[in-house]
């Protein structure tokens, strides 16, 4: 299976949903009292995750491609964590821009492999997590993809959470590759296609929103780290990548649809459903979640209070950006020039 191939893919533009959310902004969902601290913080922090992945430009293109995310996946670090270290949004960052990657392979976007070949990367990215291999430089994007997380894991580790929290980090890792399995069976023609409730509970995982957080708690959580805190958290959690998940199809549901990939808006449109009127449908179901989600919030505090905090944040941040723009063609320029500073 594959798609479009990296350029072609990301010229895929959505005028409808473009039409239909006119006027939003991509910065709407950070405080406007913490936007020149989060802009700037995340300015900071994109040398040192550029540094991180520059060795592995077959997926992680330079600062000033349209295909690059690593001035998103730091902006997304520093909106969730606006007082944290340069060093720690950094790292976030390039999480993020590596699990971008990772669904890459998994969607087929980077390239084409066969379900045991995918499987098997999947495997690899367990082992290397769980400190039982780890990968060298390569040309591939496979390969580049493994040696930037094995750079990566190393990183981790050193996180005094980390001992605590990557057993789980690696279980949300394996449910979420097993979400990936079914998206592509279901694109594949495979399976059928499944309901919107069924597509939503596997579609909360692949936006690898829980994988995410089940890293941020070990880098960001209190101490002394406590693997009770993801028991605690996780409901707000899946509320939270649920809201993300459906965000992210109004953005994306056309260039989803030449992937062949059910989304939430391509479900109910088989069921009859105009697109216009989908979208809507969609945007409602989003402000039922968003209310859910807040309450969970609002019931965890005490020692967690910052992490349900960073999770307001990093969902009200990602939602709004999602109903302006999408993700790529973000250059650290446009980084530089929000924050109202000069870049290069």
């Amino acid at each position: 299976m594959s798609g479009p191939g990296p350029e072609a893919y990301f010229e895929i533009r959505n005028d409808l949903a473009d039409g239909l959310l006119k006027g939003s902004h991509q910065l709407a969902g950070v405080p406007e009292t913490d936007r020149a601290t989060v802009l700037r913080a995340a300015l900071d922090a994109v040398p040192e995750a550029s540094a991180m992945l520059r060795p592995y430009p077959v997926l992680f293109a330079d600062g000033e491609s349209s295909a690059s995310r690593v001035a998103f996946s730091c902006l997304s670090a520093a909106a969730t964590f606006p007082r944290g270290t340069r060093g720690r949004l950094a790292d976030l960052g390039a999480l993020t821009a590596i699990l971008f990657g990772i669904d890459d392979i998994a969607d087929g976007i980077a390239g084409e492999w066969s379900e045991g070949e995918v499987s098997a990367f999947f495997a690899e990215l367990l082992a290397i997590l769980s400190g039982d291999a780890g990968a060298d430089p390569s040309e591939e994007p496979v390969g580049q993809i493994l040696a930037a997380w094995t750079e990566w894991c190393a990183r981790f580790h050193a996180y005094a959470g980390a001992e605590v929290h990557s057993p789980n980090l690696v279980r949300q890792m394996d449910i979420a590759f097993a979400a990936m399995a079914r998206e592509r069976a279901w694109a594949a023609g495979v399976e059928p296609w499944p309901s919107y409730d069924g597509y939503l509970a596997n579609g909360l995982l692949t936006i690898l929103y829980p994988t995410w957080w089940a890293a941020a708690l070990a880098m960001c959580g209190p101490t002394p780290a406590d693997a009770e805190h993801w028991t605690a958290i996780e409901p707000m959690t899946h509320l939270g990548a649920s809201s993300m998940r459906l965000a992210n199809d109004i953005r994306s549901f056309e260039r989803e649809k030449s992937e062949g990939k059910p989304n939430s808006i391509g479900i109910l449109q088989a069921s009859g459903i105009g697109a216009a009127a989908a979208v809507r449908r969609v945007t409602a179901h989003i402000d039922e979640i968003d209310a859910a989600f807040r309450g969970e919030v609002a019931q965890v505090g005490g020692e967690l209070a910052e992490i349900a905090e960073g999770q307001l944040r990093s969902v009200s941040f990602n939602g709004r950006w999602y109903m302006a723009r999408d993700t790529h063609a973000y250059t650290v320029r446009d980084l530089a020039g929000e924050a109202g500073l000069r870049h290069g």
